[in-house]
């Protein structure tokens, strides 16, 4: 029988296992910041349709408070709240006194 047995070299030097774990590193680093940059997209998406569903919001409110302005500025609104708030009349002819 004969004995003869090679020995190999062992492949994992502490310089091979050095630059593994580098490249390792590198690959996980490189992972995880592919994974934040998609959570920031869809969190810059939902902050997106927050911003349009609020700009929604504000123009019919603007356009609410536009029609219920031209609505009080009315002569017929302004005569009404003249009465019921101030208690004012229209004066009578003996009333009204002209200044010259």
């Amino acid at each position: 029988m004969n004995t003869n047995k090679k020995i190999r070299p062992n492949i994992f030097t502490p310089r091979v296992m050095a630059v593994g774990l580098v490249f390792l590193s590198l690959f996980i680093m490189g992972f995880f910041f592919k994974a934040w940059c998609g959570v920031q997209c869809i969190r810059t998406g939902y902050d997106v349709t927050n911003a349009k569903k609020q700009q929604q919001d504000l123009l019919h409110m603007q356009k609410y408070l536009t029609i219920e302005l031209v609505h009080l500025k009315s002569p017929q609104m302004l005569a009404k709240i003249a009465e019921e708030r101030f208690e004012l009349t229209i004066p009578k002819p003996e009333q009204v006194i002209i200044i010259p």
